[in-house]
């Protein structure tokens, strides 16, 4: 579970940026909360809006590369593909906030915290171009109130904290990765499996991909066929099975989707269906994924080739308790402001992202703003059209168009 993720000198961020899984004070919709033993309340989602190139996408970006930074060694590792030593696992480059002649030569600093079971883990990177600067990783149980360091470093050096130093790990390391995942890949120790366990099972999904057919088609597995079925047909989807050949010499995953008309059944190949249906069936396999296990589920343009009552009816799978019983989480981007009302979402899971006047992006919460009068936005504002109006300061700059025609 993500308890909350914050950034710096990152693409369009120039400044720290702070997206908060954590529940604030107010009270509407407090049933779809994730609560936690320690009386901590989490968000099921948070659905970030704003103009284009306003930095929603590099939020979500910045996110990613953090958890790829851990993650990409790690199934580097587990795969069976062959590449030059350490080619799979290179950290990518990083891109530090390019309008200014200082922060170029800065590093990009990000910073997670997050929850695995009765813990709570702290972790950090520091990263200048595809370097790694520092790194560090601590861990508090729920309930106490002081974080145990598991370890630090700063370049090549490290330093374990005293849970760690007592297990003989190796401090001599492939500097060019994570620490952390150098430990998951050369420990059994049940504390680094949990701590990296949540980098691992973060997805991703990023709807302007070039290669997404590919990508929607790869995550269908043939046993999960009657339910998807299923839940395509909760929407008015009808699609009646599908089956999978791999192609394991080719390394191909071919997707057949099977379709009964008039007691006859015939078969498309999955690049045959409509955009709409593609993306409803990876999609389909991600969140059903995640509401089973916990999962946390990020997604750019969530919105795009979905029906405005289709992303509101995803919206609020996470934000049934009956059915997310396993506290997974939705993180998105939209421009669909239909879903932007007081039924769906609480104010502090509204996220808006804009640049100012030095094309820096910054980020706020809609439960964070106040009216002209000083009291915060009502509960029961019409979001969207507040929002539209330019009230949010996250403005579409419909008055700019308005202006230039």
């Amino acid at each position: 579970m993500l308890c909350q993720f914050t950034f710096s000198n990152y693409r369009s961020y120039r400044d720290e940026a702070t997206l908060s899984m954590q529940a604030s004070s107010i009270k509407e919709l407090s049933h779809s909360l994730l609560a936690c033993g320690d009386n901590q309340s989490f968000l099921p989602v948070a659905a970030i809006y704003g103009p284009n190139a306003g930095g929603k996408s590099n939020l979500l970006d910045a996110l990613g590369y953090v958890q790829s930074a851990v993650s990409r060694p790690i199934y580097a590792l587990m795969s069976d593909r062959e590449a030059p030593e350490g080619s799979m696992a290179r950290l990518s480059r990083c891109s530090p906030f390019a309008f200014d002649a200082v922060h170029a030569d800065m590093p990009s600093d990000f910073e997670v915290y997050y929850r695995v079971e009765e813990y709570e883990y702290r972790y950090a990177l520091s990263v200048s171009a595809s370097k790694i600067v520092s790194e560090g990783l601590w861990r508090r149980k729920l309930g106490a109130s002081r974080a145990a360091m598991l370890f630090e470093r700063e370049e090549e050096r490290v330093e374990l904290g005293p849970s760690l130093r007592r297990t003989g790990v190796s401090v001599n390391f492939n500097s060019t990765i994570p620490y952390l995942s150098f430990l998951y890949m050369n420990s059994d120790l049940e504390v680094v499996h949990q701590a990296a366990s949540w980098f691992l099972d973060c997805v991703f999904l990023n709807y302007n991909s070039f290669y997404l057919e590919r990508v929607l088609e790869e995550m269908l597995r043939e046993e999960d066929s009657q339910e998807i079925s299923r839940f395509l047909k909760a929407v008015d989807v009808h699609v009646d099975g599908f089956r999978v050949e791999v192609d394991d010499e080719r390394h191909q995953h071919r997707v057949y989707v099977k379709h009964v008309v008039g007691g006859a059944e015939y078969e498309l190949r999955f690049s045959e269906e409509s955009a709409g249906t593609q993306k409803l069936m990876g999609l389909a396999s991600v969140l059903l994924s995640a509401l089973e296990n916990g999962e946390t589920v990020i997604v750019d343009e969530l919105d795009a080739k979905l029906h405005p009552k289709l992303l509101r009816y995803v919206i609020l799978l996470f934000k049934n308790p009956e059915v997310n019983k396993g506290g997974a989480q939705l993180i998105f981007t939209s421009q669909d402001v239909s879903t932007m009302r007081n039924d769906v979402f609480r104010r502090d899971e509204i996220w808006f992202a804009a640049r100012d006047k030095g094309e820096a992006s910054q980020l706020w919460s809609l439960s964070d703003l106040h009216e002209t009068n000083g009291n915060l936005v009502s509960k029961n504002a019409a979001f969207d059209k507040q929002y539209l109006s330019g009230r949010y300061g996250a403005d579409p700059y419909l008055t700019r168009i308005e202006e230039w025609e």
